[in-house]
């Protein structure tokens, strides 16, 4: 897969494991491990860096809570969707990558992109954040949740987001993703 002029060699066992109509924007590499950043997700090592060849796992980017990069490495914030649609934070995943190339820019842009729209509420015992997220590969908008850092996770909290979810669900109508 050619990007710039330069030629992504993905793994033979991740390259199976990609949607037909997915494609590969950057990839980092540490020996027989990757990271690749596609147009529906981030796919990781399975294991993680310490152990090759288990295989990988695609995290869409309607589930990256956060990301970022610095000296120690990309650290990656999943969310764990539930069944009211509120979402919490999975450990956050730190990968050192010898050669990250550009996929810590690549996975900042992807991550900003598919936030369509967001807005800060008030629940009970502080606030949280109702975000419309575009899922690649679908049309239309994922509405989730999310309570903020210092907000303890109570039943009051839950039910003051499920009467926000229910609202901003039925007002506003689903756009197009464009991918």
């Amino acid at each position: 897969m050619a990007l710039f002029g330069r030629r992504l060699r993905l793994p033979a066992e991740l390259r199976k494991q990609l949607a037909p109509d997915e494609r590969a924007l950057a990839m980092a590499d540490d020996g027989p491990a990757a990271v690749l950043a596609t147009t529906f997700g981030l796919w990781l090592p399975v294991a993680g860096f310490e152990i090759a060849g288990t295989g990988w796992r695609r995290i869409g980017w309607d589930r990256v809570v956060k990301a970022s990069w610095d000296e120690a490495g990309l650290q990656v914030v999943e969310g764990e969707l539930d069944a009211g649609g509120v979402v919490t934070d999975r450990p956050v995943l730190t990968l050192r990558l010898a050669e990250p190339r550009n996929l810590p820019a690549v996975v900042k842009t992807r991550v900003e992109v598919s936030i369509a729209r967001w807005e800060q509420v008030r629940v009970p015992g502080g606030t949280a954040r109702i975000v419309a997220r575009r899922r690649p590969g679908t049309d239309g908008l994922l509405w989730t949740a999310r309570l903020d850092t210092g907000t303890p996770d109570s039943e009051a909290a839950r039910t003051a987001l499920a009467g926000y979810l229910e609202q901003v669900i039925h007002s506003v109508p689903d756009q197009p993703v464009q991918t």
